[in-house]
């Protein structure tokens, strides 16, 4: 049954998934630890009231 697969559609296969995991691997981190950093410095800004660290999360 595997004899009658095209080879180039396997290879195909394989570079779909290795794009797709390299997106999960990069970007959900990514997405997670710029949403901490944020809520990080949202809280020093309710702590302090320092209208700088506003600035900051809102700059970007």
């Amino acid at each position: 049954m595997l004899e009658s697969v095209d080879l180039s559609l396997v290879n195909w296969s394989r570079a779909q998934f290795a794009l797709t995991a390299m997106y999960h691997w990069i970007f959900v981190p990514l997405t997670l630890g710029l949403g901490l950093i944020i809520a990080f410095m949202e809280t020093i800004y309710v702590k302090t009231g320092d209208p700088e660290w506003k600035r900051i999360t809102k700059s970007g």
